[in-house]
C-alpha cells in the first residue's frame, strides 16, 4: 500500500504541473506572452504544501485524531463520484459529510446489510468512523485558509471574459494547488504499533481507542483553491476568501469535537461541512454579482490589467488595477496612446500613476532594447479587444468533450 500512496504522490505533482501548464498556455493565447512559470509554481506549491501538510499532521496527532485506513478509501470513492457532477465537489468536505450522512441512514436501516448487491457496502458504512475525518477536514481547510492568505493571488492568471451585457471585461482566474501529504495516526495490532498517551484524555477525537497502539499512515493529498474575480484585485480576493474559510474550519472542528461526546451532533457537523462549504462558494458568487467590474477602462487613464514578472513595469512597482495617467509627460487614455508615449523617449521612461487610493505616484526606469513593447504592462480590455475566454462550469463528461481554455472569437 505504501508504494501505491507514493505513486499517487507523484501523480499529484504531475497533476499540479499540468494544471499550471494549462494556465500558461491560456496566457500565451490571450496575451502572446507567458506570465507564470509552471515549474516555479509547482515547486512553490510542493514546498509550501509540505509545510501545510506538516502542520495538519502535527495538529491531528496532538489532538488525538485517529483515522481508519478503510474509511479513507470510501472517502476517495465518494469524492470521485461527486467529481462527476462538479469539479469543485472534489473536496473532502463534501465526501466526508456525505459519508457521515450515509452512516446515519445505515443506522436507521441496518437491515440493508442483508440486501443483495449493497450488503457489503452497507456493512462498511455501518462500521465507518467519520467524525475524526471531519476533524481532519477542518484542519486541512484551516491550512488552506492560511495558504490562500499567504499566496495573496500570486498564481492568479488574467483573463478577458464576456460581461453581463456582452462587453468584454478583465478578470482573474485564481487557481492554486498545494501538495499537502499527511501522516495520520491509525490503530495497529498490539505487537506492531507504538503506545502513546500525550496527556490525560488523549486522544480527544477517538476516546474509544485510548488503550490502543498506533501507527502512522502516509496520505498524499492536494489542497486546492479556485475562484474567479472581476470586481477586486487578486490580493483583495484572497483576503476576502481566507477569513471566512478560516472561521468555517474552526467551527467545523468544534462541531466535530462535540460530536465525539454527543454522537447525534455528527449530523450537524456533516451538514455544516457540506452546506457551509457550499455557502462560502455562493457568498463569493454573490459578491461578484453585486459589484461592478473593476478591470475595465478608466476615464482617467490606462488601467493596468497585469504586470509581467521580470519586466521594467515590475521593477517600477506598477501594480494591477492602478491607472497610468501620463507617460513621459504625455497624457494617455488607451493602449494606442500608451504605446505612442512610450516611443517618445527610447532610452528612459517616466510615468505618473494613480494608486488604488487614487493618490498619484511617480515611477521611472531605463529602457533597453529587447524590452516588452509596453514594458511588461498588460492593459484592461477595450472596444478593440476581440478575444476572450469562454469559461463554463463543467461536469466530468463535458470536461472530456471540450477544452477548458478554449479561446472564442467575440462578436
Amino acid at each position: 500500500m505504501t508504494n501505491g500512496w507514493l505513486s499517487l504522490f507523484y501523480i499529484f505533482v504531475l497533476f499540479i504541473y499540468l494544471q499550471y501548464r494549462k494556465q500558461m498556455a491560456m496566457e500565451r493565447q490571450l496575451f502572446a506572452v507567458r506570465i507564470h512559470s509552471p515549474i516555479l509554481q509547482t515547486l512553490r506549491s510542493v514546498g509550501f504544501g509540505l509545510v501545510g501538510g506538516l502542520f495538519v499532521s502535527l495538529a491531528a496527532g496532538a489532538l488525538g485524531i485517529v483515522v481508519q485506513a478503510g474509511n479513507l478509501w470510501m472517502v476517495w470513492a465518494i469524492s470521485i463520484l461527486l467529481f462527476c457532477f462538479r469539479v469543485r465537489f472534489l473536496c473532502f468536505a463534501y465526501a466526508v459529510g456525505g459519508l457521515t450522512l450515509l452512516q446515519w441512514l445505515a443506522l436507521l436501516w441496518p437491515a440493508g446489510v442483508s440486501v443483495q448487491g449493497i450488503g457489503t457496502f452497507w456493512s462498511w458504512i455501518l462500521a465507518a468512523k467519520p467524525v475524526p475525518l471531519l476533524a481532519v477536514v477542518a484542519l486541512m481547510h484551516f491550512a488552506e485558509a492560511v495558504l490562500i492568505r499567504w499566496n495573496g493571488g500570486r498564481d492568479a492568471s488574467p483573463l478577458y471574459l464576456e460581461g453581463k451585457r456582452g462587453k468584454i471585461v478583465g478578470a482573474y482566474h485564481m487557481q492554486s494547488f498545494w501538495l499537502t501529504p499527511l501522516l495520520l495516526l491509525v490503530p495497529m495490532q498490539a505487537n506492531s504499533g507504538l503506545a502513546l498517551q500525550l496527556f490525560s484524555g488523549w486522544p480527544l477525537f477517538s476516546p474509544d481507542l485510548a488503550s490502543s497502539v498506533y501507527g502512522l499512515l502516509f496520505i498524499p493529498a492536494v489542497t486546492g483553491f479556485s475562484d474567479m474575480t472581476q470586481t477586486v484585485t487578486p490580493d483583495q480576493k484572497a483576503r476576502e476568501t481566507a477569513g471566512p474559510l478560516g472561521l468555517y474550519s474552526l467551527v467545523l472542528l468544534l462541531l466535530s469535537y462535540a460530536a465525539v461526546h454527543v454522537p447525534a451532533l455528527s449530523i450537524a457537523a456533516a451538514l455544516f461541512a457540506i452546506i457551509g462549504h457550499e455557502g462560502l462558494f455562493r457568498l463569493s458568487q454573490r459578491r461578484e454579482q453585486k459589484h461592478a467590474p473593476f478591470f475595465i477602462q478608466s476615464s482617467r487613464g490606462v488601467k493596468v490589467m497585469a504586470v509581467i514578472p521580470g519586466t521594467p513595469a515590475e521593477e517600477m512597482g506598477i501594480l494591477c488595477g492602478e491607472v497610468i495617467v501620463k507617460v513621459n509627460g504625455i497624457p494617455v487614455r488607451d493602449k494606442t496612446e500608451l504605446y505612442t508615449a512610450l516611443q517618445a523617449n527610447s532610452a528612459y521612461c517616466k510615468m505618473e500613476v494613480l494608486t488604488y487610493s487614487k493618490e498619484p505616484k511617480f515611477v521611472q526606469c531605463a529602457v533597453y532594447a529587447g524590452n516588452h513593447h509596453q514594458l511588461g504592462i498588460i492593459v484592461v480590455p477595450d472596444s478593440e479587444t476581440k478575444y476572450y475566454v469562454d469559461v463554463r462550469r463543467l461536469n466530468l463528461v463535458q470536461l472530456l468533450k471540450q477544452r477548458i481554455s478554449k479561446i472564442k472569437l467575440g462578436a
